[in-house]
């Protein structure tokens, strides 16, 4: 029997019930559902849960949409593990849901025919608490710059989930370097500004968008290049109102893609390690479906695909890996000889453990065909060689690549958008910056030339940076 139908029967019983049963009955239609809702998770089968929607509901949102979305909470929570009843109200029914990696607040509210007219979940409130030791450091609270790190470091490090960070100050060309914290949560091992190496995420945007300009300088590309130049005949020019995706669009965040693309969740993927399965065939597969709807250059949408797009055109248009042309035009030029992307054994005794936002560890993530938009590895003395040649520190051949990065190439009333950077306007002063952040690092690099000054922060640790970096910019 239709199990629609079996819940009209339900709901039509429950009219006639007193008060009392009729609630309890109630609840028990709920539970069955959430039942339902909960066997379709575990089995990884999203469009058994969207069959349970109504009608309005599905006007709201797509079967591809729905999808999308419970695989990437699927891969953060895990198994659908328990469910229980915290509370119900008229608009519907209230339970906590455990997972295997989480607890969230599940809502359900069924409409007259007992089909889902609305569900959702949030977290629920994460409080790490304080840890009951003093966290170790190399500050000697000696300066006021020593003081000022201090206040904006001193409560990020006793959070109960931290771990470990590293900062550094470039100021009137000195460098001051801080450590707090573990590189592995007991080890009781600062970390090492010249040794230990850390993921620094999406700050490896910046570092494809200079190999674009490398290119842009040399002849090679140029900015205003459409994307299809680039990639294979068979995917359909990429335009929208006449105006082509181009390879500008994908360094400032104006191509109209995604955030991530939609067939990234599909198939066998791994929790710990979500992109290592996305290969360049999966990325041109989604590029021979995808429809722009946003006219090119016109609207700011931060996009980890489109990045790591940039990366790939790179490759495929100088014959090189993406890691290879990190290492040989960025990292040597500059002597960052720990700045890189596969770690042999010895790199990997120097890998600092990471720790999600719960402080749990976590794995070090494989960005695969996305690697331009953050699987860069580094030490923080190797991101200050990196942030001083920002600042013209060096004669370098990468001087005018690195100046044509940092010149606006967007703006509207929220976002001015270089190449790759970020550039905040303040009332007398201007600073270009990116913060980055995988499964359990985070990490910030800003700096501004008028007065000389940057900051670069490394952490082991999921828990946001750029407050601290931004502030030390905003106040020195």
């Amino acid at each position: 029997m239709n199990k629609f139908f079996l819940h009209f029967l339900l709901l039509t019983t429950i009219c006639l019930l007193p008060n009392s049963s009729r609630a309890q009955q109630a609840v028990a239609l709920y539970d069955s559902v959430s039942m339902e809702i909960q066997k379709h998770f575990n089995a990884e089968d999203p469009k058994g849960i969207y069959a349970l929607t109504s009608p309005k509901y599905q006007k709201r949102m797509n079967v591809e949409a729905f999808s999308e979305g419970t695989k990437k909470f699927f891969l953060k929570t895990g198994k659908w593990q328990s469910l229980k009843l915290k509370e119900t109200n008229d608009e519907g029914v209230v339970y906590t849901a455990s997972f295997e990696n989480d607890t969230q607040i599940f809502f359900l509210q069924l409409d007259e025919l007992g089909r889902i007219s609305r569900f959702n979940f949030k977290p629920v409130p994460f409080d790490p608490g304080i840890k009951n030791y003093r966290v170790s450091s190399t500050n000697t609270l000696k300066s006021k710059l020593d003081s000022v790190v201090e206040s904006l470091v001193r409560p990020y490090m006793q959070q109960g989930h931290t771990a470990g960070l590293c900062l550094a100050v470039l100021e009137n060309n000195k460098v001051y370097y801080y450590s707090y914290g573990e590189v592995e949560k007991g080890s009781k091992k600062l970390p090492d500004p010249k040794k230990t190496i850390f993921e620094i995420g999406s700050v490896t945007k910046t570092f494809t968008s200079l190999l674009l300009a490398i290119e842009v300088v040399k002849g090679n590309m140029h900015l205003e290049d459409p994307i299809n130049k680039y990639l294979p005949s068979y995917i359909h020019h990429l335009s929208f109102n006449d105006r082509s995706i181009t390879l500008e669009n994908l360094a400032n965040h104006t191509s109209g893609f995604p955030r991530l693309p939609a067939n990234i969740f599909l198939g066998n993927v791994d929790p710990m390690d979500p992109y290592k399965h996305y290969i360049q065939d999966s990325l041109f597969h989604f590029l021979m479906g995808y429809q722009p709807s946003i006219t090119p250059g016109t609207e700011f949408s931060y996009s980890n695909f489109g990045a790591g797009l940039l990366g790939c055109l790179l490759a495929r248009a100088t014959n090189q890996s993406y890691e290879q042309l990190v290492v040989e035009r960025i990292s040597l030029p500059l002597k960052m000889m720990n700045t890189k992307i596969q770690l042999d054994s010895n790199d990997r005794e120097r890998f600092a453990k990471g720790y999600n936002e719960k402080g749990k560890p976590t794995a070090p993530w494989n960005l695969a065909t996305l690697q331009g938009s953050g699987a860069i590895r580094s030490t923080l003395n190797d991101m200050v060689r990196y942030t001083q040649a920002q600042l013209g520190k060096y004669e370098s051949t990468l001087n005018k690549a690195i100046l044509l990065t940092q010149q606006i190439t967007f703006q509207d009333k929220d976002n001015t958008m270089g190449l790759g950077w970020r550039i905040e306007k303040q009332v007398n002063n201007i600073y270009w910056h990116h913060s980055g952040g995988t499964g359990g690092f985070r990490s910030f690099v800003g700096f501004d030339k008028k007065r000389n000054l940057g900051v670069v922060i490394l952490s082991n640790t999921a828990e946001d940076v750029t407050r601290i970096g931004q502030t030390i910019l905003n106040t020195q």
